[in-house]
């Protein structure tokens, strides 16, 4: 197991569904939100919260939540 899996679980294997690969790239992004306000780097803030709302969209015309 590597410090990825244990952190973020089981990566997504090759068959994974669209919705689950999303969700992964939703939790990244915000995650390096996160870690961009922490350290006050405003500008890649806001770049991670731009592409969050992109993903979000998606999400959204994919059906929202399963």
């Amino acid at each position: 197991m590597t410090l990825y899996e244990i952190v973020y679980g089981p990566r997504p294997g090759e068959n994974a569904d669209f919705p689950t690969l999303l969700r992964r790239a939703l939790d990244a992004n915000a995650m390096l939100a996160r870690g961009y306000a922490l350290v006050g780097d405003a500008v890649n803030e806001a770049a991670k919260h731009r592409e969050i709302n992109k993903l979000l969209g998606i999400w959204e015309l994919d059906g929202g939540a399963v």
